[in-house]
């Protein structure tokens, strides 16, 4: 998987990435990186949107492969 640091974002405590598909190399998914009240991830791949989102009014939710990327990328995968 390659990854891009999307070269600006508007809204502060709010990073962007661009990470390619591992089965479609022409395919890239956006993963969110949201630090308010802790640090959040959001990805737009079906498998983080179908199975992985946070249930309402709870913050249980896995990573997708594409966030547990990033997250080994910039954090050490801390």
């Amino acid at each position: 998987m390659t990854i891009e640091r999307a070269k600006k974002n508007p809204v502060q405590g709010v990073r962007t990435f661009h990470v390619t598909s591992e089965e479609e190399p022409d395919k890239k998914y956006a993963v969110v990186e949201v630090k308010r009240d802790g640090t959040h991830y959001f990805c737009q791949c079906s498998d983080f949107f179908y199975r992985k989102l946070p249930f309402i009014g709870t913050n249980l939710y896995a990573n997708c492969k594409h966030i547990t990327a990033i997250l080994e990328a910039v954090n050490g995968g801390k």
